[in-house]
């Protein structure tokens, strides 16, 4: 049990020191400015407006309130508080093998693998919702992989029950990670047991309690802003043709993965089987959300990898297919971390304008503004990460009847006040505009401002410096005279 946990202890460690210089990525960085926004008094829903639901912004509260009472950067107790998270999935995963009376050698493999996966899979992906919420998702899992062989996980599932319900209010799209190994497992038993385990019950438990206190706490949000989202945010999607490839290929190689190192496994009702659905699961998330984002993939990727890897027969294994199998778990990682669509370094040219800037963006991607006030150790003065809604409404009118141009037209204006909110309320120093729209289309954001005549006139205060890629920068007439 010891060297278990040893083992486990160097790959934690190993997985802080690679996240230290790399960790704060362009979602990251916006959440935790969000909520150092709300310790100064801003509000979800009102003065304060994210895409995601309340539970994605809150989540790195404790992350930002240790930062101010240790003077440590949140990005680094983010990383810590993530690997205390996975510590207590395993934790959990391990004492569920103890109760069903699982031999140390399968314990300490399916201990050390999910480890793996868990810590060092993610790459840049560390940290960020999905990460956060498929570590939550796996001690669920495999509880329910335990079950699929008669076995009784304890008290245990009541905790992986939190966990999956944690998840699925996270992004309610990880409800299909929970529900087709549960659905197959009515399937295999012909009976709606598996709908009424512990873990199942406190799940929907965790779920139905976190909609009521959203409704409650942030009705704003609920129905104000979410209604705006979901009419001109979720709809915008890739083709479902540019899509489908990933999950086919990730769930076509665990398949074949699996028939290569653990033939007993693989069939229709085999013990794999649980894990392969929970990939299942996370392909339709992935596809679901139709963004093509490959932070997306995360769950898709590690429940893929897990089914052969924790059903491996050691007998049967041959060094190539350990080779092509590290292949392609690389692969994945690469895959994982392939980084936004790019925006120019920006953070020396601010720097040399304005010291410590305070900074706005005219654009509908957060990766233009996040992570780089965090970098120059600027001021956020924005209500939002950026003009998302405007560009889903801008994309989406164009398509249209007149009759709901006219619903996209007042979401366009919704955040067009806001922008002139910032700029009124914020003062900015330096405001960055995109030339893209959705970083595809060339779109002049800058003249979709100044079709407002009030943004204009705050607009006219400010010159254009320099244009950088597909970046313009703006700098207040006043700063540059000083």
């Amino acid at each position: 049990m010891h060297r278990r946990w040893n083992i486990v202890a160097a790959i934690l460690v190993t997985a802080l020191l690679i996240q230290i210089p790399v960790v704060l990525n362009a979602d990251l960085g916006w959440l935790l400015t969000a909520d150092e926004k709300i310790l100064e008094g801003r509000r979800l829903g009102v003065d304060l407006f994210e895409a995601n639901p309340p539970l994605s912004v809150y989540m790195y509260m404790p992350a930002v309130m240790l930062a101010r009472i240790t003077g440590l950067a949140p990005e680094f107790i983010v990383i810590v508080l993530v690997i205390i998270e996975m510590v207590g999935a395993l934790f959990i995963i391990d004492r569920a093998a103890a109760a069903a009376k699982l031999g140390a050698g399968e314990r300490d493999v399916s201990t050390w693998s999910l480890a793996l996966l868990l810590a060092i899979l993610p790459g840049a992906v560390f940290g960020q919702r999905e990460h956060i919420a498929v570590i939550a998702l796996t001690p669920f899992v495999a509880i329910t992989a335990l079950r699929w062989r008669g076995l009784d996980p304890g008290r245990s599932a009541t905790f992986a029950g939190l966990g999956a319900g944690l998840a699925m209010s996270i992004k309610p799209f990880f409800t299909l990670v929970v529900g087709l190994p549960i659905i197959l497992g009515v399937v295999r038993q012909r009976s709606l047991k598996p709908l009424f385990t512990s873990e199942a019950c406190t799940a929907a438990i965790v779920v139905i309690s976190y909609g009521v206190v959203a409704v409650a706490v942030f009705p704003d949000y609920v129905f104000t802003y979410a209604p705006m989202v979901a009419e001109v945010y979720l709809p915008i999607r890739r083709e479902f043709s540019s899509l489908i490839p990933i999950p086919i290929a990730v769930i076509s190689a665990s398949i074949v993965f699996l028939r290569l190192v653990a033939p007993k496994h693989f069939k229709m009702w085999g013990d794999a089987t649980p894990w392969l659905a929970a990939a299942v699961g996370g392909a339709a998330t992935f596809l679901l959300q139709g963004k093509g984002w490959p932070y997306q993939a995360f769950g898709l990727c590690l429940f893929a990898i897990a089914a052969p890897l924790l059903h491996f027969c050691t007998k049967t294994m041959r060094a190539s297919v350990v080779v092509a199998g590290l292949a392609v778990v690389v692969a994945m990682g690469v895959y994982l971390s392939l980084p936004a669509p790019g925006f120019p370094p920006l953070a020396q040219r601010v720097q040399a304008l304005v010291k410590h800037p305070r900074l706005l963006t005219i654009t509908d991607h957060i990766a233009l503004g996040e992570p780089l006030v965090r970098q120059i150790d600027g001021i956020w003065v924005g209500s939002s990460g950026g003009q998302y809604l405007a560009a889903g409404a801008i994309l989406l009118r164009e398509q249209s009847a007149q009759g709901e141009r006219e619903k996209l037209d007042s979401i366009i204006n919704f955040d067009r006040r806001q922008l002139l909110a910032d700029l009124r309320n914020g003062r900015p120093d330096v405001i960055l505009v995109d030339t893209r729209l959705l970083s595809t289309f060339r779109f002049d954001w800058l003249a979709w401002a100044n079709s407002e005549p009030e943004v204009q006139t705050e607009l006219s205060r400010y010159r254009e410096v320099e244009n950088i890629g597909r970046v313009r920068i703006f700098v207040d007439q006043s700063v540059l005279d000083r």
